[in-house]
């Protein structure tokens, strides 16, 4: 095993990650070799597929970097790499692949050092797991990569009159509590109080007022960065706009819950 030399494919954006890489070269800076660069445009252009096919062709390990929060070319690219990146890294554990095999990470272009420290150590970490195997994994990359770029995505969801409307808020606020990146405070920090609050009312609390509720879910979804924060400032509105009438009758406790709970993802997949 100590003879093992891992394959490893980089993605880097061209305006930070990239120009990080070039400066290490510049400065003599030694890192190992097997990483083998593949530039793209923006992080963000990072498709969940070609993580998945570098690793079903034989590469040992991928990394993605791009610019810092707040500093991407693209404004919001990076903040949709990292969404991405979390929801691959659950993906490839489906298919028996340790997690750890991909990473990502933020590089500027003035931090040539750090992009050689990085590419070591993750090298160093692909070494230690060994080959990659991924005997019977799906080989239909159109079918796959498919799947895999929806992830995320949505479409309309139609729910009829027997469905309450605060669970599945509350259910939604949940979902962000455990998904939030937190780059943003309104959005774990808000959505937390939301949560909180429509807790409190399923145990008979006390109705808020409406116009601070209201506020709250406005700058839920102007402060927040990306989509997440934004629909659950977006949903929040609507339910206390449009739903106030349920809102009233959770609070009395009518109607019954009519949502299941979330199992999680581990247990859909099986």
């Amino acid at each position: 095993m100590s003879s093992f030399e891992p394959r490893i494919i980089g993605f880097l954006c061209n305006w930070c990650s990239y120009a990080g890489a070039d400066l290490a070269g510049v400065s003599r800076i030694q890192y190992p070799p097997n990483i083998r660069i593949i530039r793209v445009m923006c992080s963000g252009r990072v498709d969940p597929r070609f993580v998945l096919k570098a690793l079903f062709s034989g590469a040992d390990g991928v990394l993605v970097a791009g610019c810092h929060p707040g500093d991407c070319h693209y404004v919001k690219g990076n903040y949709y790499a990292h969404r991405r990146f979390n929801l691959t890294k659950r993906l490839v554990e489906l298919f028996g692949i340790e997690p750890e095999r991909i990473r990502l990470e933020w590089i500027s272009a003035a931090e040539g050092a750090r992009f050689g420290a990085v590419v070591t150590e993750f090298t160093e970490q692909i070494r230690a797991l060994g080959p990659i195997k991924v005997d019977g994994a799906p080989t239909d990359w159109d079918e796959l990569g498919k799947a895999a770029s929806v992830l995320g995505s949505a479409g309309k969801v139609f729910l009829d009159e027997s469905v309450s409307m605060v669970d599945i808020v509350r259910y939604f606020m949940e979902y962000v509590q455990q998904e939030s990146c937190a780059e943003c405070r309104p959005c774990p920090i808000g959505t937390k109080f939301i949560l909180d609050l429509l807790n409190d009312l399923g145990n008979g609390g006390a109705m808020p007022d409406s116009s601070l509720v209201k506020e709250l879910a406005r700058t839920i979804k102007q402060g927040s960065k990306c989509g997440l924060g934004r629909v659950a400032g977006l949903i929040t509105e609507k339910l206390w706009e449009r739903f106030y009438d349920e809102l009233e009758a959770y609070r009395a406790g009518q109607p019954p819950k009519t949502v299941a709970p979330n199992p999680g993802w581990q247990t859909i997949a099986g």
